[in-house]
């Protein structure tokens, strides 16, 4: 099971780098996406946390775009407890899970 310790706190994100984990057969990203606007100040991206997540062996560079399944978060603690629920009930669903390890 992951937890609130596996994927770093908030302040790690805000530096912009990703982070990247895995858990028996599944494989995830996190990062801090930042608000982007168009001309007009329409909002193209929101804020938040963008987890990824992916079947292994295979790097997120390296991984077809097709076996990828994203969600975005709010950038608070309640988002982060919400990428932890997310990650576990996806791992649980099965479509990832490599017993083996």
């Amino acid at each position: 099971m992951i937890t609130s310790d596996d994927i770093l706190s908030l302040n790690f994100y805000n530096y912009g780098n990703p982070f990247t984990g895995s858990y028996q057969g599944m494989r995830y990203r996190i990062i801090k996406q930042k608000e982007a606007k168009d001309e007009e100040g329409n909002i193209l991206k929101e804020e938040g946390l963008l987890a990824v997540i992916w079947p292994e062996p295979f790097a997120y560079e390296k991984t077809q775009d097709a076996l990828k399944t994203t969600q975005l978060f709010p950038f608070s603690e309640e988002g982060k407890a919400q990428v932890i629920e997310w990650l576990n009930a996806s791992w649980e669903k099965g479509i990832y899970k490599n017993e083996t390890i």
